[in-house]
């Protein structure tokens, strides 16, 4: 497989198939190849022949491997291992662009990702993850994306901008006034609010000169916190993107958006780009 895929982890049940159906968009957006795995557990008793995964894959994406579907072509893959290690060493190995896998339960909004194979997946590889709640009507026009100025969060928004190049890019900041049951004068809340308006500006002149389209980025600052800020973004936007940065080491950071991204993931109703920010932290 050459470079550039799109990898796709599927377990043959109707979770994964939103990400399947937006793998496929993806692909005939952006021509790239499309690698559709599904991972085989050493401990399973009897494990399926090849031929038969084959049909089940077939059966899952709508076409046999090989197929070029508008994009780039489709192929099949099975690592063996415990799943999530197995499709996590697959992201490794194959040097793809991004991993597109469906929400782990459907119980409830959260109960998404608490124990999951999913959080596990998103802590072990390096690569962007795309996880895909919503159904697919049409390409990712717009990109909602965190950010608290640091590092780790420009490189998520860089990666984004770089991954989804005709999406519209939002950026949204949320402050607070520290002790704020203390400084209850009103002056205090109105010069904060000029500091971090001017941070903001900032930040997006930095990441622009590395990903200059970023200089047409939209932005937003919302008084309160992180999670408040992009969900309010999505009620203006609803169909967008987010995106939110993990650290591979030690799992979901606070620092890319100033809140515990796992919440983000699990309360959201959005799709949502995880992109592992430990080369940027440095």
């Amino acid at each position: 497989m050459t470079k550039s895929c799109i990898i796709v982890a599927t377990d043959f049940t109707s979770r994964a198939d939103r990400a399947i159906d937006r793998a496929l968009q993806l692909g005939r957006d952006t021509k790239r190849p499309l690698r559709f795995i599904h991972a085989i557990d050493p401990d399973t008793r009897k494990a399926p022949d090849r031929a038969e995964l084959d049909r089940r894959m077939e059966q899952a994406v709508g076409y046999t491997e090989g197929t070029d579907q508008g994009g780039g072509p489709i192929e099949f893959g099975y690592p063996e291992g415990s799943p999530p290690s197995a499709i996590a060493r697959e992201c490794e190995r194959t040097d793809c662009d991004m991993l597109l896998i469906g929400p782990a339960r459907y119980n409830s909004l959260g109960d998404y990702f608490v124990g999951t194979a999913v959080d596990y997946v998103l802590r072990c590889t390096e690569k962007p993850v795309l996880v895909v709640k919503k159904r697919v009507r049409h390409g990712y026009d717009e990109i909602i994306a965190g950010t608290d100025f640091s590092a780790a969060s420009a490189h998520a928004i860089i990666t984004a901008a770089r991954l989804f190049p005709q999406a519209k890019i939002h950026i949204c900041h949320a402050w607070h006034v520290p002790f704020e049951g203390f400084n209850r004068d009103g002056y205090v809340a109105t010069e904060m609010e000029g500091d971090e308006r001017a941070k903001l500006a900032k930040f997006v002149e930095l990441v622009a000169e590395r990903e200059p389209r970023l200089a047409d980025a939209t932005t937003g600052l919302l008084r309160g916190g992180a999670f408040q800020a992009v969900k309010d973004a999505l009620e203006d936007h609803p169909d967008a993107l987010v995106v939110v940065g993990s650290h591979g080491a030690s799992g979901f950071r606070q620092a890319t958006l100033g809140s515990n991204t796992s919440d983000m993931l699990r309360f959201l109703d959005a799709d949502m780009l995880v992109v592992n920010t430990r080369a940027a932290e440095g």
